[in-house]
């Protein structure tokens, strides 16, 4: 079904604005896994192909671009003047790549096509991918994805070397963009106290959100709440996995041969009602070797 639309290159899926889908609004409330999942299938059925010449991405290598025909996005984000609307998003990445935050982040830019964006949150789980399948593609045994919850205690990049090295260099890309004025807030998701000190430590724009979810583990961490008040860090809760799209989820779509470079999904507020006007994701499938 989907071999004409992908053949067998890396490919950048954006789902548009996924309110003004009929479908998906309503399934509201879904798990975020299922709601990408389902968003990733609308678009697949109404699919627009653009061909991206290696100089239109940030990876320099040749992809096709997928959209949704009669997508609404710009004209919601022109609706309202850009200083009346609030622009939020998310990059989430499983493995450590300095492309692909500045693809992810370009390509926010150009999907919304606006210079700036009101806060940017970037989930790193670095065990994500290696996790999520073995080495001949397929989900691993449900004992070895369980995951002991602990009350009060977050557990991030467990088994990962230099995770907060590497995450370090990320959060150096996302920091150029907030200096030149292109990013208002910097906010990470999943940090333990530790790792969270020595990512605000080593930082010349710290993050100002964090956030954790409460179903990994249970209750706020006190440290991670003491932390967070001494440094004027707003702690907010979320329900997203640590991958978005395992293993199982993309042979479902017929994507076994790819995994997901990155995820973004983004969010655009009107701020004086606080009314979500548009939604939607961009995922970034990479060919498997």
């Amino acid at each position: 079904m989907l071999s004409h639309l992908l053949k067998d290159v890396n490919v950048i899926v954006s789902t548009g604005n996924v309110l003004n889908v009929s479908e998906l609004r309503k399934k509201a409330g879904q798990k975020p896994t299922d709601e990408l999942t389902d968003c990733l299938r609308s678009t697949f059925g109404e699919a627009e192909v653009v061909e991206l010449q290696p100089s239109d991405s940030a990876t320099g290598q040749h992809r096709r671009l997928i959209t949704r025909r009669n997508n609404d996005l710009l004209e919601k984000v022109r609706e309202h003047p850009r200083a009346d609307i609030k622009i939020g998003a998310k990059i989430f990445l499983n493995r450590f790549s300095e492309a692909a935050v500045t693809e992810a982040v370009e390509k926010l830019f150009s999907t919304l096509n606006v210079s700036y964006l009101d806060n940017l949150i970037v989930a790193y789980h670095p065990t994500g991918v290696t996790a999520g399948a073995n080495g001949n593609g397929e989900a691993p045994d449900d004992e070895e994805q369980e995951v002991e919850v602990k009350e009060g205690v977050i557990e991030w990049a467990v088994g990962s070397d230099n995770a907060v090295g590497n995450l370090k260099k990320l959060w150096a890309i996302l920091e150029r963009y907030a200096s030149d004025g292109k990013i208002g807030q910097l906010g990470i998701a999943d940090l333990d106290a530790d790792s969270l000190k020595a990512l605000y430590d080593a930082s010349t724009v710290h993050p100002s959100i964090a956030q954790i979810n409460l179903a990994a583990c249970c209750v706020v961490p006190p440290q991670l709440q003491a932390y967070c008040n001494q440094n004027e860090i707003q702690l907010l809760t979320h329900s997203d996995p640590q991958e978005l799209l395992p293993r199982d989820v993309l042979n479902e779509l017929e994507l076994g041969s790819y995994s997901a470079g990155w995820t973004s999904r983004y969010q655009v507020h009107i701020k004086c009602r606080g009314v979500l006007a548009a939604k939607g994701f961009i995922v970034s499938f990479e060919r498997l070797n």
